[in-house]
């Protein structure tokens, strides 16, 4: 069987955590790609994955200018940064794990749920 294929918007401690598991189980889940300002935790996280330079991106901005290039995309950045990168990344046909909080306002939350069910996409919001 194929492994799914993810990206990660984010590369703190959650962004990690999650990375963890296409360490142990790489005929399961494979990191296509990674956005993460800081380029030491862009870069570290990259390698431990074995992401080739032309997935590593500055910014989920970055990232999701691109065409879709995995099954579902890891949303693990700043709690008042998760609604932008969630909607985008939908919109363009990734399934999404989003880490929580979905966002900070009711407003955002409701956001993110319509455009799961408008776009058809699996959202699943994780808590750790």
């Amino acid at each position: 069987m194929k492994p799914v294929t993810a990206v990660i918007l984010g590369a703190g401690s959650r962004g990690c955590s999650y990375a963890e598991y296409a360490k142990q189980y790489p005929q399961e889940l494979r990191i296509v790609a990674v956005a993460e300002p800081r380029q030491d935790r862009r870069r570290l996280l990259a390698e431990e994955l074995d992401v080739p330079v032309s997935g590593r991106f500055d910014s989920w901005q970055e990232l999701l200018a691109k065409p879709k290039m995995a099954d579902c995309a890891f949303v693990c950045t700043l709690d008042d940064d998760h609604t932008e990168p969630a909607v985008r990344a939908m919109e363009l046909g990734y399934h999404l794990l989003l880490e929580k909080p979905m966002s900070n306002t009711e407003a955002e939350c409701r956001l993110i749920a319509d455009t799961a069910s408008r776009t058809g996409r699996a959202l699943a919001v994780c808590h750790v």
